[in-house]
């Protein structure tokens, strides 16, 4: 049956408070910056200060609740923070909801069953609806109440919504489970380089003679980065707009903790011939090449298989022989101090320079 969600679900909005009710204790906040792609991002939550908390009990969060981000950068940014939609999971309950965002809540569960009307936020055509009524600047638009309020869909019998739901929870349940498993893998991996490569203790070490003059096993050798890989650390010169621009641009703000972050790409136009060698390719091993504090950060495009821009304040490695780039990977993440050493430039903005 099509119904409108401004007659079957309840909208809070997101509380208001000022500075000074904020502490370093008391009652945890959920603000638009700690949204964490399709969950939340505990790292660096903020708290409010015990006496304000009877003034905003309306803001507790409950679990299934819908999180829709209502300020933010434009739909055409990947991963835009306007319209992003988040389901609030056990360990978020008892969040309360900051400004900028709404809470959609179920007002009858064998009406719209509320974990169903989670997956329905998140789909292409509720995104699209309320982000085509968001309304300011490109790098900042705010999606108006009426326009989340005004999204009719035709919802099927509550039990196919609830099976539904269901199939779609074990799925999210699997996947979660299997980036566990990886990220288990990424730290022993990381742990046995270290074994093996730093500290020497590879399988039959016992046996192995050292070199006095070098330190190493014998039969090995120091080589430098740029013998085994492509260094490109001269990419091109972007201007970003909205006419023509087609093509996402991983920047700086994109190398985070060995990964590649789309929060915050911009988008610019398809590059010369000349510079064809700077749109990312799988493998590619990123290095931010300038800032103070982000120089140095190391990720590995593991999973974008698509046509990103590579900007030119990223030095970006790939391998003349594939079986070398998984390993350089985790030697050159753990460099971030010689990357720093080597850097050139003001304190505020320091550039690596190319000598890897």
């Amino acid at each position: 049956m099509m119904l409108k969600l401004e007659d079957y679900c309840k909208f809070i909005n997101g509380g208001s408070w000022t500075a000074n009710e904020y502490s370093e204790e008391g009652y945890p906040v959920l603000k638009v910056s700690n949204f964490d792609k399709d969950s939340i991002s505990f790292n660096e939550l903020s708290y409010l200060q015990e006496n304000s908390f009877n003034k905003y009990k309306k803001n507790i969060l409950k679990l299934y609740d819908i999180v829709i981000a209502t300020v933010g950068s434009h739909p055409s940014l990947v991963n835009s923070a306007a319209g992003r939609c988040i389901t609030i999971p056990k360990s978020g309950v008892g969040l309360l909801l900051n400004q900028n965002a709404i809470c959609l809540r179920s007002l009858n569960n064998e009406i719209i069953d509320q974990r169903y009307l989670g997956y329905l936020c998140k789909s292409q055509l509720f995104q699209h609806f309320i982000q085509q009524r968001g309304k300011g600047a490109a790098n900042q638009m705010r999606i108006p109440i009426s326009g989340i309020k005004g999204f009719k869909f035709d919802f099927p019998e509550i039990k196919t919504q609830r099976k539904i739901a269901s199939i779609l929870s074990a799925y999210d349940d699997l996947i979660e489970n299997n980036l566990k498993r990886i990220k288990l893998l990424e730290e022993q991996a990381q742990l046995t380089y270290e074994e093996w490569f730093v500290r020497f203790k590879f399988p039959g070490h016992e046996t192995v003679k050292f070199d006095e003059e070098t330190g190493l096993p014998e039969g090995w050798e120091k080589v430098k980065v740029a013998d085994y890989v492509k260094v490109i650390s001269k990419g091109p010169s972007l201007k970003y707009g909205s006419d023509g621009q087609k093509y996402p641009v991983l920047n700086q703000s994109c190398i985070r903790n060995g990964e590649i972050e789309l929060e915050k790409v911009l988008y610019a136009k398809e590059l010369s011939k000349s510079k064809k060698d700077c749109y990312l390719r799988l493998n590619d091993i990123l290095i931010n090449s300038m800032g103070q504090g982000t120089l140095g950060r190391v990720s590995k495009n593991i999973s974008i298989d698509q046509t990103f821009i590579i900007h030119n304040c990223i030095t970006f490695l790939r391998a003349k022989e594939k079986y070398s780039q998984y390993m350089l990977f985790y030697f050159i993440s753990r460099h971030k101090p010689y990357f720093e050493s080597i850097a050139q430039g003001s304190t505020g903005q320091s550039t690596l320079r190319k000598e890897l």
